[in-house]
């Protein structure tokens, strides 16, 4: 958990090229696909079948299970595949592929939701399709809900705009050219979760190397007490839950508890926008702003995609200075390389970023010198010299206990360990396996006790 007064951080490079451009709408691409895997729980079930006709936000795939949410059409057009594609990490999810008719009609069923109160409020949510756009995925309905036990008073609402990763200024974007879908959002909060937010403050938080933002939030907030434009230090990684949380508030966060005890609950500034769009208009979430940049990005834009877009599409929107040597979803911190530039983009796809082969060749590690660089940076505190150690152990029981005497279950995969550290050592991977690890031990142990009662 974090324990300094001050926590480390690192200034990385802010590559803030498309600042400045403002979204443009793509033409209409010819087919769509759509995983089912676009949010933190199980995948959703589709409810279409090969020959349907949809229409922009029809439903074609239902929630299944907790923290599943379901999943629209973002072209009109015709349901031409019901297939699979391996994920990054590996797995499989099941696709909808929707050959687009190339008139983008909106579904003539859609509507405003009918809300009145808390609950129909979420159910709402659930019903769009919203989960968190900086790259969580957690579906935003689940995000409000757990506030609702009434177990702990929420008296803060964080709207995360730090978009501290370099490059990305899909979130920047969104505030300047939709600052009013922000001012509604809070509002609606305000009006339909009142119960549980009563005399909650609502802090936006932006980092400073966005003026423009903050003014016209600024602006748009002037006389509305209850919410402030905080600014923040323009360093990584400020957008990380955990580190907004404490620079925000100066609250700690505790490993195994949810925001709602720390009297918190926060939200990404695009989701949050997204919502008010929603509860305004009834289109679900259909479409994001993708920042496209890179060193083999020649003229780097933020485009307006049909979520299922594919890579090689968006790409033909730009002009490449030279051939992909990897092609990243996300930051290059923290984001995921892409199998295929024939991926497409999902919701959390805030930016698609384009390297060259001479970007893309990982450096060769080497011994670690025990510099402690990777703890010192380490923005959670973690002991992360001791991970590998801590792995190599065969008795499993030691290796569990001396995992989690390093801190490594609250890593917030920032990289700012593999960032800085002179070996080039892959520390990040490390803490991803060890945290894999350690759920998959736990998993197993609960089944063993259930079995011996």
């Amino acid at each position: 958990m974090l324990k300094r007064k001050n926590i480390s951080s690192l200034h990385v490079p802010h590559n803030k090229h498309t600042a400045g451009c403002v979204p443009v709408r793509i033409p209409t691409p010819s087919e769509v696909i759509l995983p089912m895997n676009m949010h933190s729980g199980h995948d959703a079930e589709p409810v279409v079948k090969v020959g349907d006709h949809v229409y922009v936000g029809t439903l074609v795939a239902r929630e299944e299970g907790r923290f599943s949410s379901p999943v629209h059409a973002s072209v009109s057009g015709t349901v031409a595949e019901i297939g699979t594609m391996k994920t990054p990490s590996g797995k499989e999810t099941v696709t909808i592929r929707i050959e687009s008719d190339g008139k983008m009609e909106a579904d003539p069923n859609l509507k405003p939701p009918e809300i009145h109160n808390c609950d129909e409020f979420l159910q709402a949510l659930r019903e769009s399709g919203l989960v968190g756009l900086g790259g969580a995925a957690f579906p935003t309905w689940a995000k409000f809900n757990e506030m609702c036990s009434g177990q702990y008073t929420v008296d803060t609402v964080l709207v995360n705009a730090a978009e501290c990763e370099p490059y990305i200024t899909s979130d920047h974007r969104m505030m300047l050219d939709h600052t009013d879908l922000i001012v509604q959002g809070v509002e609606y909060l305000r009006t339909y979760m009142n119960e549980f937010l009563k005399d909650a403050r609502f802090m936006i938080c932006v980092e400073k190397n966005k003026p423009d933002a903050i003014a016209k939030l600024k602006e748009a907030f002037a006389g509305k007490d209850y919410v402030v434009v905080h600014e923040l230090e323009a360093i990584y990684p400020q957008g990380a839950k955990q580190v907004t949380l404490y620079n925000a508030t100066g609250r700690v966060a505790i490993a195994g508890k949810r925001f709602p005890y720390f009297h918190a609950v926060i939200i990404n500034v695009s989701s949050f926008a997204k919502m008010a769009e929603y509860i305004s208009t009834g289109m679900p979430l259909v479409e994001r702003i993708v920042t496209v940049d890179g060193p083999a990005v020649k003229e780097p834009k933020n485009l307006i995609a049909p979520i299922g877009t594919r890579i090689s599409y968006l790409l033909e929107q730009v002009s490449l200075s030279s051939e992909p040597g990897k092609i990243v979803i996300g930051g290059p911190m923290n984001g995921t390389a892409t199998c295929s530039a024939e991926d497409p983009i999902v919701k959390v796809a805030n930016a698609v970023l384009v390297f060259d082969e001479k970007h893309s060749v990982l450096p060769t590690p080497t011994a670690c010198i025990h510099c402690g660089r990777c703890i010192e940076k380490c923005p959670i505190n973690i002991n992360v010299a001791a991970v590998d150690d801590a792995m190599k152990l065969e008795d499993e029981s030691k290796r569990e206990k001396a995992l989690i005497a390093t801190g490594v279950r609250q890593c917030v995969d920032c990289g700012c360990c593999s960032y800085i550290c002179p070996a080039r050592r892959p520390l990040l991977a490390n803490n991803q396996e060890a945290k894999w690890w350690l759920k998959q031990y736990a998993a197993a142990q609960k089944e063993k006790e259930g079995g011996n009662q």
